[in-house]
């Protein structure tokens, strides 16, 4: 019999987390690392504005960008739209990619504007799968800012597959499929199973997101109050 050989890094191996091991996870991290009340921010458009400018670069940056937006009176997507492009590019130059964060922030605000007078709620009515779908249609809404925006200012139950859900996953013996997409959809049928509300799920994204920041590299993890799960998913 021909020896069996590894699958190639990167390669979905075994099943994805069941709702139950996603459920133990949740209560382990918040019992260990307690509430981190994310998503900061004082409006659903800041959390927005948040989502388009924490693309590719630290928190920190971004803080940056939202205080210089506050004091010009810009977090509302009206003002934010009728100011000029280049001072707004000027404003959110710590985040970087001003230039294309500028052109999404805007077009993010239009679309909040016209398809809803900038009130989430009025979307209640529009089912998950199309409002994500209109979401990922605009300028620099990828997949992960779609579910932050889903998760966050749309209320909708969501899973960010996000680079740090994929270490912690990985620590436990799981390896995701590659891509932010093909991870996305693994895993959104076992998390939608659980019994976990919108306020549970906001909360296992943060958890899930402080973990990462904290514990940063495997031997970290090891080391962490999540060591019992290293390699727990593997071998079921």
């Amino acid at each position: 019999m021909a020896a069996e050989r590894a699958a190639p890094r990167g390669v979905n191996v075994g099943a994805p987390p069941s709702a139950r091991e996603i459920e133990t996870l949740y209560a382990d991290m918040l019992r260990a690392i307690g509430p981190t009340g994310w998503w900061p921010a004082e409006t659903r458009f800041e959390i927005m504005v948040g989502a388009v400018l924490t693309q590719n670069t630290a928190w920190g940056n971004v803080a940056r960008s939202l205080e210089a937006l506050r004091g010009a009176d810009a977090l509302t997507p009206r003002a934010l739209l009728r100011m000029d492009e280049e001072r707004l590019r000027n404003l959110i130059r710590p985040s970087g990619f001003q230039r294309n964060k500028a052109r999404a922030l805007r077009d993010l605000s239009r679309w909040f504007v016209d398809r809803c007078d900038a009130d989430p709620g009025r979307l209640a009515h529009v089912d998950d799968v199309a409002l994500r779908g209109e979401l990922l249609s605009l300028f620099g809404v990828g997949g992960e800012t779609a579910d932050d925006l889903m998760l966050y200012v749309f209320d909708r139950r969501a899973f960010v597959a996000d680079a740090y859900a994929r270490r912690l996953l990985a620590f436990c013996g799981w390896t995701p499929p590659r891509g932010y997409a093909a991870f996305h959809d693994a895993m959104i049928g076992p998390v939608l199973a659980t019994s976990l509300g919108v306020p549970e799920l906001q909360e296992l994204h943060g958890l899930i997101d402080e973990f990462g920041k904290v514990w940063r590299d495997d031997d970290a993890k090891t080391r962490s109050p999540l060591a019992a799960w290293r390699g727990a998913l593997s071998g079921r």
